[in-house]
């Protein structure tokens, strides 16, 4: 823990040695980058941050401008001059985090990864997008939090994978992750207009992947108006054996604009944006997302006080998303023969619907009590509400009702709308208060509790066909599930569904620095979870309906459970940093943790009292090993554990040659069901080691990325594993002036390999049902491949 901005001191800009493999020389070299305004320029955070003297921040890296100096434990940031340098080689938001110990990602679409902090997925991990709470509105979480901001118009983003304070926290198990749009920065006093800017543009060769960003600001000495725009698209990748990964394609366009308003003590922004996706292919999803616009506004109040600082944040946002099956799922015939038959229109199409709102603020004060202790208090309020609807293919109503002919697959999906959500809300309001000390030059601690208060509801729900269209004179043949399909809905109508869960979070840390060469921090957190709008309410129970839910990517169908209750995470943590304090030349660090969960929400083999063909739950219980399951969320206590490990060390240095220095990572995480079995996609041992040069402003890496056999697999998912690979990547940039070149080439040597979180293939095939025949349907058992050999290139130029 650091003393940070303090009166008497300037910024620096932090270059985390979490932050390893991509980044090459640019992770050890922070002064050869240029700030992101003209020289004359001065930042609204200076500023403010100046105005509070010795201003105390727990889990901050502050690094020098050398080498990268011993960090506050458990916690990474990524500035933008970091972020800059990858901007060229990945288009996903998420991608810049999978440096970091500890980290991984859930495989997705091109630009919606989900993100995993020791095993927690998801909805456990805090996201914090410039204040806001987003909350994923599909089904299949193909439109996450981090989706909603591109990488190019990212300022900084913390990741705290340990214990995570209670003011960062809530309504989440794992670590935090929270990004931030640049700080605007002024003109000087006595400049009159500040003008600057970058546009930057890349290339990378597999999938023909291009796009570029630009961003224009101008400043008075306390008014600044900002832009950003950008675009990336991509066609579908070739694999290490030259193979289409079908799928794989994707647009995204994002637009954002930021008035701001400084004063002496005070800071207001004012942010408005949109996002336009009009196609992004999922190759673990049986769907494709076909559109996704999304507007947000918030407003954000910094100031500082004679009793302390105050910040509030507001916002709103407003997603419009809709599925169907892509053309690369759109086989005539499913299984390319004429004997795996076809589906003919309009059954040839899944159109799904959602609309989804997220609504709330923030409100946090710190108070400076004496020179030893600070106490930070607050209020938070989120709303997130879903309207999830599937349209009708058809709305013919013409054929008789008690006809028993061969079209009875014609009701499948008519003629009215089915509602998967209807109405759904989850409001949550929270409080917390923190106690941070500072006790002494060795000792430092952190005390927080918080509460918060979650409500969920639901309207009623209705199946595709609610007046057994085509089900016989006496309505009583089950005809495409029609029966199976209203009976699931009456019984979910007849239920109360309001639900209300009140959860305690606790965190105390402390931290011990004996000398100057080592330091320690052990910490404990109580962290609790209520179940998402989709883990408590999707009902449907034919096999079609149920393989429209999950954003696992295990191919399985799903269905909700209005009986879960929350999760309650219990994690202990020890981190033990060292380093060489006279030159900085070594920096050593381990963490150890182990969390157990009550009530964790995993899934069980569903069984119901149906004996229909149609229905994916029934009353003889699902054995099979070597197929798609259909499963219900239930709570299950767990455990989880492992150990996340970093280091870096100065190799040679040479004023001719310039400097040579390697940096590598290395995580493992195990996670367990106490009633027995595996925890789903558990990301096995990996490590990145990378070997770094920099000379001047030129900066170079070579890396090789380990990652080991994934054989601890859940078998109620019928997970699949995958088998251990090395890859190797080169990179090089340049800086001269204000332009920046990059250059690099990945997966040097063209490997074929399964990343073990990438889940099922699923991208090439139309596959609604995922038990049908093999032949007219997916099959079972395949991982996706990852990406073959790929160039990439990218230009970055300021003014």
């Amino acid at each position: 823990m650091k003393k940070i901005c303090t009166d008497n001191q300037q910024t620096v800009r932090h270059v985390p040695s979490s932050v390893t493999t991509g980044l090459g020389l640019l992770g050890l070299l922070a002064t050869g980058m240029l700030p992101l305004g003209f020289s004359s320029a001065v930042s609204a955070d200076d500023t403010i941050e100046n105005s509070l003297a010795d201003e105390v921040v727990l889990e901050k890296v502050i690094v020098t401008d050398k080498f990268p100096g011993v960090k506050a434990l458990n916690a990474s940031d990524m500035e933008a001059d970091i972020l800059t340098s990858k901007r060229a080689a990945v288009s996903d938001t998420a991608k810049l985090l999978e440096d970091t110990p500890g980290v991984s990602l859930y495989g997705a679409g091109g630009v919606s990864s989900l993100p995993v902090i020791h095993g927690l997925n998801d909805d456990r991990v805090k996201i914090d997008i410039n204040g806001m709470t987003l909350t994923s509105a599909c089904a299949n979480h193909m439109n996450p939090p981090l989706s909603y901001i591109d990488r190019s118009n990212i300022g900084k983003i913390t990741i705290l994978t340990g214990v995570t304070p209670v003011s960062l926290g809530g309504d989440s198990i794992g670590g935090t992750i929270s990004v931030q749009t640049p700080d605007p920065v002024f003109a000087e006093p006595g400049k009159d207009i500040l003008l600057d800017g970058s546009v930057s543009s890349f290339y990378r060769s597999n999938g023909d992947a291009f796009g570029g960003s630009i961003a224009a600001g101008l400043a008075t000495q306390n008014v600044r108006l900002d832009y950003t725009g950008s675009h990336t698209e991509s066609m579908n990748y070739n694999d290490g054996n030259g193979q289409i990964v079908k799928s794989t394609a994707y647009e995204n366009q994002n637009h954002s604009a930021a008035l701001s308003f400084k004063t002496n003590k005070h800071l207001v922004v004012i942010r408005g944006g949109q996002q336009h996706i009009p196609f992004q292919g999922f190759p673990n999803q049986r769907m494709d997302l076909t559109n996704n616009d999304s507007i947000f506004g918030n407003i954000m109040h910094k100031g500082s006080f004679d009793w302390g600082s105050l910040e509030s944040k507001f916002y709103f946002e407003s997603t419009q998303h809709s599925m169907d099956i892509g053309e690369d799922k759109h086989s005539q015939f499913l299984d390319g023969t004429v004997s795996g038959g076809s589906f003919a229109p309009p059954n040839d199409q899944m159109p799904m619907e959602t609309r989804g709102r997220n609504l709330g603020y923030k409100i946090q004060a710190e108070i400076p009590f004496n020179k030893r202790d600070t106490f930070r208090v607050g209020n938070e309020y989120h709303s997130n509400k879903i309207n999830d609807y599937w349209p009708a293919v058809h709305t013919n109503t013409s054929i008789a009702a008690n006809n028993t002919d061969a079209r009875s697959a014609y009701w499948m999906m008519a003629p009215e709308a089915y509602l998967n959500i209807n109405n759904g809300e989850r409001d949550r309001v929270g409080f917390f208060g923190e106690w941070e000390a500072n006790w002494d030059s060795k000792w430092r601690s952190l005390l927080g509790l918080r509460y918060d208060h979650t409500t969920t509801n639901t309207g009623a729900v209705q199946p595709y066909n609610p007046d057994l269209i085509n089900t016989g004179p006496t309505r009583t043949v089950d005809r495409a599930g029609a029966i199976t399909a209203l009976n699931a809905a009456n019984a979910f109508n007849a239920r109360d569904r309001e639900r209300s869960n009140d959860t305690f979070d606790v965190t105390a840390l402390v931290q011990f620095t004996p000398n100057d060469m080592s330091q320690y921090e052990l910490g404990y957190a109580r962290k609790n979870r209520a179940p998402n709008l989709y883990e408590r309410y999707v009902w449907g129970a034919r096999n079609m309906d149920m393989a429209m839910i999950g954003w696992h990517g295990d191919g399985n169908g799903y269905v909700g459970s209005m009986d879960l209750t929350e999760e309650t995470a219990h994690t202990v943590s020890l981190t033990a940093a060292f380093h060489e304090p006279k030159n900085n030349l070594w920096e050593i660090n381990a963490t150890p943790y182990f969390t157990y969960v009550n009530n964790f929400i995993d899934a069980d083999r569903c069984v119901s009292a149906s004996t229909a063909a149609a229905s994916g739950c029934k009353a003889t219980p699902q054995t099979a090993t070597n197929s798609f399951v259909y499963l219900q969320y239930a709570n299950h206590d767990a455990r989880l554990w492992g150990m996340d490990v970093s280091g870096r060390a100065r190799i040679y240095k040479d004023p001719t040659v310039g400097e040579f220095a390697t940096h590598t990572t290395m995580s493992y995480v195990r996670g367990e069901r106490m009633d027995g079995g595996n925890l789903y996609h558990m990301m096995p041992f990996n490590m990145k080691l990378s070997l770094d040069h920099r000379l001047h402003d030129w900066q170079s890496a070579i890396e090789m990325q380990f990652v080991d056999g994934k054989d601890d697999v859940q078998a109620i998912r019928n997970e699949t594993e995958t088998a251990s690979y090395i890859l190797l990547n080169a990179r090089t940039g340049y800086e001269w002036g204000k332009v920046r070149f990059d250059v690099g080439l990945d997966n040097v040597l063209d490997k074929q390999y399964y990343h073990p979180l990438a889940g099922a293939y699923l991208g090439d095939r139309y596959g609604m049902n995922p038990t049908a025949p093999a032949n007219v349907t997916v099959p079972w058992g395949r991982n996706i491949a990852g990406m073959g050999r790929s160039a990439f290139v990218g230009l970055t130029i300021k003014f």
